[in-house]
């Protein structure tokens, strides 16, 4: 990527806006059709409408109704301002629930609305042991295996409307042991001791690892079909995500936070930096590719494709 340490020192502080700056035209961004998950808080409002004031078609997927067409109707008045000729749309879908984003996406498809740009953004961190709809542990439902199937039932569409882009918000906090498929397995059974094993930064650093591991398996896999992948750490946003963790007070004050304008150039530069290609599958931070997401083997990668296309095809199984 050629940018050294005191650029990269200054691109920490780049919003999404500089990014769009910095891409110019050649980003082609006014020829995207973008979707972004997790599209009504934080970084993914940020996201999506500074992509659509760029000039993008944007679909924004929230799971409240009431909370999209508030982020629609304010969006919208800064387009009608704009002559970038950008939209946002709203799709309503719950990465909770299976059966939800098999609804969203058979209906994505049947009104064979075009698809280019795929932003996995949204996240949840508990604070105390949950499961989804399906039975999965709820952080490694949500971050990862929802966001796995959506990415299964839309790669058709993506690979009609290549070179397509996946983008996937991780966090720094993938750093750390590796996937233990067996306390996730039984945290996501029926088991009266299904938490035993569960803990609230441990069940987030896993999913966010998992993250790293989807982009990556992702690039391996669909290369040839002119996917790429990319994954992220968007920063410490400004946001009320960790707002309950442990001596919050006391960590502000040592960890500088950014704004989600800040927080949101990352995901920007993934989804639209011309060039990327050459990178495909790495991870980013402040809009600049590092080594963090390098040093899985194909053999943790294949472990891991087949892990999730395991608790997919199991969870799918009897949805009609």
């Amino acid at each position: 990527m050629g940018i050294n340490s005191s650029q990269t020192l200054r691109r920490k502080n780049l919003t999404a806006q500089d990014i769009i700056h910095e891409c110019n035209e050649q980003s082609k961004v006014k020829q995207s059709y973008i979707l972004v998950t997790g599209a009504t808080s934080g970084i993914g409002i940020e996201t999506g409408r500074t992509l659509a004031l760029a000039g993008a078609k944007v679909y924004l997927m929230g799971r409240s109704e009431t909370k999209l067409q508030e982020v629609i109707t304010n969006i919208n008045k800064e387009l009608q301002q704009s002559t970038t000729g950008g939209s946002v749309q709203g799709v309503l879908c719950d990465l909770n629930s299976l059966a939800s984003i098999k609804t969203f996406a058979q209906k994505f498809i049947q009104d064979n609305m075009p698809l280019n740009i795929l932003i996995l953004n949204a996240g949840i961190f508990n604070y105390k042991f949950a499961q989804t709809i399906d039975g999965l542990e709820q952080v490694m439902g949500v971050n990862h295996i929802g966001h796995a199937y959506l990415t299964k039932l839309l790669m058709p569409v993506l690979i009609a409307n290549n070179p397509s882009r996946i983008v996937v918000v991780s966090s720094e906090l993938q750093w750390g042991p590796p996937l233990n498929y067996q306390a996730l397995e039984q945290m996501s059974s029926a088991s009266t001791n299904r938490s035993k094993s569960w803990g609230m930064l441990r069940s987030y650093q896993q999913s966010k690892l998992a993250n790293v591991l989807f982009a990556r398996a992702l690039a391996a896999r669909y290369k040839d079909k002119q996917i790429t992948a990319y994954s992220l750490h968007p920063g410490v946003i400004d946001t009320n995500l960790t707002s309950q963790l442990p001596l919050q007070g006391v960590l502000k004050k040592f960890i500088p936070k950014k704004t989600p304008e800040q927080g949101a150039a990352t995901s920007v530069f993934c989804a639209i930096k011309p060039g990327l290609e050459t990178e495909n599958g790495r991870f980013f931070q402040d809009s600049t590719v590092t080594d963090l997401g390098d040093k899985w083997t194909e053999d943790d990668l294949d472990t891991f494709w087949k892990w999730t296309e395991k608790i997919i095809d199991e969870r799918t199984a009897n949805l009609s």
